[in-house]
């Protein structure tokens, strides 16, 4: 019994000591703003790949990170253009119109379509780490995905936003951040590409 609990005690320490290590990989490559999409990818792809599967880390991340640079930089460069918009569209419709004005309200419809923009980043750039497919068709398969899965999207804003509560009042947290939302986020994101994986590559990642 002694021995069980040592041993999920230290996989425990092992396991935040990969989220720690991973989010400090996440910030230092995500420096220059505009390389944010591929260490996003790299993040997933690595939590995937040694929190979830128990690989060694062999230079995961930045293998990942490299791999997928282009697309996904040329991805969160429109979705940062998108986000800007829309944050933009917000600030307008909340602070320079009048408020008995009808287009008051359409600063709910500007954030509501500014979560699921989100989300739908949150799908992409997942789908990138996990499977090789065109620039195009992983921006429409995501999409799709987020869509076709609408229940998973809403958890996945319920589970970003209790994770954002959880920091707020244990700020020590904030150390383990990226880690935290990936692998928060992992087990959703996994259950909607598993429904979509043929039996063949489901038995390969179970091997």
């Amino acid at each position: 019994m002694g021995r069980f609990f040592n041993s999920k005690f230290f996989d425990s320490i092992t396991k935040a000591t990969d989220v720690l290590i991973l989010g400090f990989f996440f910030a230092i490559c995500s420096l220059p703003i505009f390389t944010i999409g591929a260490s996003s990818t790299a993040l997933y792809y690595t939590t995937h790949k040694v929190v979830y599967k128990g690989r060694g880390y062999d230079r995961e991340y930045f293998r990942s990170f490299k791999e997928n640079f282009k697309q996904a930089t040329l991805s969160w460069l429109i979705f940062m253009l998108a986000f800007a918009i829309l944050a933009g569209d917000i600030y307008i419709t909340r602070h320079m119109v009048t408020p008995g004005s009808p287009l008051a309200a359409a600063s709910i419809f500007f954030l509501i379509l500014l979560v699921f923009t989100i989300v739908w980043a949150i799908y992409h750039f997942a789908y990138i780490a996990r499977f090789e497919n065109g620039f195009k068709e992983s921006f429409k398969i995501s999409f799709i995905f987020m869509i076709l899965n609408i229940q998973w999207s809403i958890v996945i804003v319920l589970v970003s936003a209790a994770i954002l509560v959880l920091m707020y009042y244990i700020p020590f947290l904030i150390l383990f951040a990226p880690g935290l939302f990936s692998c928060g986020l992992h087990p959703i994101l996994e259950n909607v590409f598993r429904k979509y994986m043929t039996p063949e590559d489901i038995a390969k990642e179970d091997d």
